[in-house]
C-alpha cells in the first residue's frame, strides 16, 4: 500500500512512508483501517468458490495481508501484489510467509503497465491505494478507463486519495461514474479518502503494453512548489541520499503547522515543525542510518520575539507576546563519530558538515527532557503542564498559516 509504481521512482525511500502504519492512531493507520474495512466487505459480497485480488503499488502489503491473516475465507483468495521498491517487495513477502498466505504472490515490477498483471486478471477485487495522489489528474482519468482490463464482473475497486487541495476526490469519483462503475462507498479518514466502486459494464479483456500512469510522486502531491524547491527535498525520499543530503533536505522543508500536525500531514503538505520533522527525521534516520541511534528530546523553553523575527519572520513574530512566550520545543540527539551530538533541522541554516552539531533553533535556555516511547503525547503533556494556550493560541494560528498550500479547484 503506497509503494512505488514504475522505474522513475527506483530511488525512492518508501520504506519511510510505511512507518506510519505502525500506528493505528496517526492519518495512515486511519486510512488502512477504512482501506481494509472494504476489503473485508469485498470478500464478503463474493460469491462462494475462488477470489482474485490484486493490488496496484501494493507497498508491504498491510492492507490484504491484514484481512486475509485472519479472514474465514482466506483459503478462497489468490492474491497478486505488485511493488517496485525490492525492499517493501522483500517486507510483504515475508508477512505472506509468516501468516502462511502461500497463494499471495509478491511481484517486484512495474506496476503502472498492464503486463504486471497478466495471469492474475481477471480479478475479482483491485486495490489501487497510495496511487492517486502520486500522479497527474490525466493519469488517473487514464487508470481509471483501463481499469476494466483488469476486472471480473462485478469487481470491487477500492481506492484512496489525499483530500488537501487541489482536492481530486470529486473528480475521481465522477471519473469512475462516468466510465461504468457505480459507487459503493465513500467516506474520509481525514487527510484522506477512501472509495470503493464496482464495476456495472461488462468489463474488456487484458491488453498488454498499456500504460496505466507515470508515478510522479511528490511533485504530483506539491504543485504549490517550484521544481527547485521540490528538488531541494528530494533526497527526503531516495534511498541513496547521504546523511547530510538528508539532514539538508530536512532543514529545507517550508516551517509551518500542517492541517494535521503529523508526519503524515507534513510529508502532504511540504511544510513542518520542530515536532513532525523531528519525528520523521529520527524515524528515516533509524531505517538509512541506523548507527546515528536517533533519540528525540523536548525544550522547555521562553521564545521571545526577536529570536522569532530571526527564525520565522515577522508576521509570526508579531503574534508573541512583548514578554515572550513559553513553548516546547523538539530535537534530536544522534551518535556521530563516537560522540552524542544534537542535531536541529527546524529552519535552514549555514550548511552542515556532516559532523559538528546543529544549533537549537530555540536557543541556549531552557530545561531538556528526554523522549519516550511515545513523544507526541510527552510533548501534549509538557505543553499543557507550562505553555499559557491564551499568549500561545494566536501564535500557533500563525504558524498554520504559514507556507499554507493555496486553495485550488479539481479539474473540470
Amino acid at each position: 500500500m503506497a509503494g512505488a509504481g514504475s522505474a522513475r521512482q527506483t530511488s525512492v525511500d518508501w520504506r519511510a512512508w510505511h512507518a506510519g502504519y505502525e500506528n493505528p492512531d496517526s492519518d495512515l493507520g486511519r486510512r488502512l483501517a477504512l482501506v481494509q474495512a472494504q476489503l473485508r466487505g469485498a470478500l464478503e459480497r463474493s460469491p462462494q468458490g475462488p477470489i482474485r485480488a490484486i493490488s496496484v503499488c501494493a507497498g508491504q502489503g498491510h492492507d490484504i495481508i491484514g484481512v486475509l491473516a485472519e479472514h474465514p475465507r482466506r483459503a478462497d483468495v489468490s492474491a497478486r501484489l505488485v511493488e517496485l521498491d525490492a525492499q517493501n517487495a522483500l517486507l510483504a513477502r515475508a508477512a505472506a510467509r509468516a501468516t502462511g498466505l502461500e497463494a499471495v504472490e509478491v511481484v517486484a515490477g512495474d506496476a503502472s503497465l498492464t503486463d504486471a498483471y497478466a495471469g492474475a486478471v481477471p480479478a475479482d477485487v483491485i486495490l489501487v491505494c497510495g496511487v492517486f495522489g502520486n500522479i497527474s489528474a490525466a493519469d488517473i482519468a487514464n487508470t481509471i478507463g483501463n481499469l476494466e482490463q483488469l476486472c471480473a464482473p462485478g469487481a470491487t475497486v477500492i481506492w484512496t486519495r489525499h483530500r488537501r487541495a487541489p482536492d481530486l476526490a470529486p473528480y475521481i469519483r465522477e471519473t469512475f461514474k462516468r466510465e461504468g462503475f457505480s459507487e459503493l462507498a465513500f467516506a474520509d479518514a481525514q487527510p484522506f479518502g477512501v472509495g470503493a466502486n464496482r464495476l456495472a459494464l461488462a468489463p474488456r479483456p487484458l491488453q498488454a503494453g498499456v500504460k496505466l500512469f507515470d508515478f510522479i510522486g511528490y511533485e504530483a502531491l506539491w504543485p504549490h512548489l517550484s521544481a527547485g524547491e521540490r528538488a531541494a527535498l528530494g533526497a527526503l525520499f531516495r534511498a541513496d541520499c547521504s546523511l547530510v543530503e538528508l539532514v539538508e533536505a530536512m532543514r529545507a522543508l517550508p516551517y509551518g503547522l500542517p492541517s494535521e500536525p503529523t508526519v503524515e500531514g507534513m510529508l502532504l503538505e511540504a511544510r513542518g515543525t520542530s515536532a513532525t520533522k523531528h519525528l520523521f527525521l529520527a524515524q528515516v534516520l533509524a531505517q538509512r542510518f541506523p548507527a546515528t541511534q536517533p533519540q528525540l528530546a523536548h525544550r522547555v523553553h521562553r521564545l521571545d520575539r526577536d529570536r522569532a523575527r530571526e527564525l520565522f519572520g515577522e508576521t509570526i513574530a508579531a503574534t508573541v507576546p512583548d514578554g515572550g512566550l513559553i513553548d516546547v520545543h523538539r530535537y534530536l540527539t544522534i551518535e556521530l563519530d563516537g560522540q552524542r551530538i544534537e542535531l536541529d533541522v527546524t529552519v535552514p541554516g549555514q550548511a552542515w558538515d556532516g559532523r559538528s552539531p546543529l544549533a537549537l533553533a530555540c536557543g541556549p535556555g531552557g530545561r531538556d527532557f528526554p523522549a519516550g516511547a511515545n513523544p507526541d503525547a510527552e510533548m501534549s503533556a509538557l505543553e499543557a503542564e507550562h505553555c499559557d494556550p491564551s499568549s500561545r493560541e494566536p501564535f500557533l494560528a500563525a504558524l498554520a498559516a504559514a507556507n499554507a498550500p493555496p486553495a485550488g479547484s479539481p479539474p473540470s
